[in-house]
């Protein structure tokens, strides 16, 4: 995937966080403000993901020269994954 992808879709987080700070500035229902929130979570977390698979793919389909680099750059990314869950 191209980084222009991992921008489009930050930006229009960016766009709605601009409008949760509009919504608190206006005393909006806390229900629709955490919804709000919890949305441009969910595609922050959509970019990691795309960003790691997109990373161990590459270290999988052109791996290192140097087998030790390369185990300590596929750890790396799987050592992520799991402290993010």
């Amino acid at each position: 995937m191209t980084n222009s992808k991992y921008i489009t879709r930050l930006k229009r987080s960016e766009g709605q966080l601009r409008g949760i700070q509009k919504m608190i500035e206006e005393d909006r229902d806390c229900a629709d403000i955490v919804t709000q929130l919890t949305a441009v979570k969910s595609s922050v977390e959509r970019v990691i993901e795309m960003i790691i698979t997109e990373n161990l793919t590459e270290c999988i389909n052109q791996p290192l020269d140097d087998p030790e680099a390369q185990k300590e750059r596929l750890e790396k990314a799987i050592r992520y994954l799991i402290k993010r869950k």
